[in-house]
């Protein structure tokens, strides 16, 4: 309750004022694409993929102190997390997790496993697994 009486300590619209200056910070491009299980169509379609893009809009890309590895299937991996945030404004519903949607931006393919949520948010922070073992270049 603020001090004074008929203000408010976080005025209404506060986030969604803030929102262009964070958005501002975000200097990567990125292409967000969901993976589709089961066998392809057929016949094949010629322009057949099993990725979709499902937005594409500007990101920010930020390693976070925690590495995994270890081994699986006797191949050795090393897995980085990073903290990718994207603006929150015209976002479309987003997957997270083992199956979560893959964000592509400088030269990488990091995949979602956590997307964070708040009351008063400037961005979308989508925390992401960078699986280094596993990059092919393009």
């Amino acid at each position: 309750m603020s001090p004074l009486p008929g203000y408010r300590v976080i005025p209404k619209g506060w986030a969604e004022h803030h929102r262009p200056v964070a958005e501002s910070t975000m200097t990567a491009r990125c292409v967000i694409k969901r993976i589709t299980d089961g066998p392809p169509p057929f016949p094949l379609p010629e322009d057949w993929s099993n990725d979709q893009t499902i937005h594409e809009t500007v990101c920010r890309v930020q390693e976070l102190k925690r590495e995994g590895g270890g081994t699986v299937g006797e191949q050795p991996t090393t897995e980085r997390q990073y903290l990718i945030p994207v603006p929150v404004d015209g976002l479309p519903e987003l997957r997270a997790g083992e199956q979560g949607d893959v964000v592509h931006t400088i030269g990488r393919q990091f995949r979602i496993i956590n997307i964070m949520f708040g009351s008063q948010e400037w961005e979308r922070d989508l925390i992401c697994v960078d699986n280094q073992t596993q990059q092919n270049p393009d």
